[in-house]
């Protein structure tokens, strides 16, 4: 955990919330279609050196998505609650991404989309003073409502693209337009 305090980035802040909620929501169908057909060479190949594989990415946007989602409900419930921090690459080799066979991918690939299906009416109902609900992140400071939702719907998109460059590496692409055109980070 970095000892110095970086507010969040504030990239997303001309892009409709509905835009972001519909990018959100979409996520989990998405990743499936990223994922459809691989075997068990395309998901454990690495064919970016020193990057995870599109089996490590999958499962880390589960891992990922069960942070965001305590933190989106807590924010949502209880402003002013503190999150915590995980260290993505210890998750990672503790929970042995790689060595997931496809039913160990497909458990997770599917809590994801419980999750988002969860959660997706808690950002359709919310009001603009909810929006602005905020907690405090130990490296971020304070994260509104709003930027969570920017954060995951981001995340997902940021993760589909390095699926799609794995792919596009191995032979194997998939074609999928960007619902956010840039990234938040």
């Amino acid at each position: 955990m970095s000892s110095t305090v970086a507010e969040f980035p504030d990239t997303y802040t001309d892009i409709p919330t509905a835009l972001l909620i519909s990018a959100y929501g979409a996520g989990p169908a998405r990743l499936r279609t990223a994922l459809a057909d691989l075997d068990g060479y395309a998901l454990s190949a690495r064919p970016r050196p020193g990057k995870w594989s599109i089996r490590e990415i999958a499962l880390h946007l589960t891992d990922s998505e069960l942070v965001g989602v305590g933190r989106i409900r807590l924010t949502f419930a209880q402003p002013g609650a503190a999150y915590y921090v995980y260290d993505e690459n210890i998750w990672a080799r503790a929970h042995a991404y790689q060595e997931a066979d496809a039913p160990a991918v497909e458990r997770p690939v599917s809590l994801f989309q419980s999750l988002r299906a969860a959660t997706l009416p808690l950002s359709a109902a919310a009001t603009s003073v909810q929006w602005r609900h905020a907690g405090l992140h130990p490296e971020r400071g304070t994260v509104t409502l709003r930027n969570l939702l920017e954060l995951y719907a981001d995340h997902s998109e940021r993760h589909l693209e390095q699926i799609l460059e794995c792919r596009r590496r191995i032979g194997a692409p998939v074609e999928l337009i960007p619902i956010l055109e840039r990234r938040l980070y």
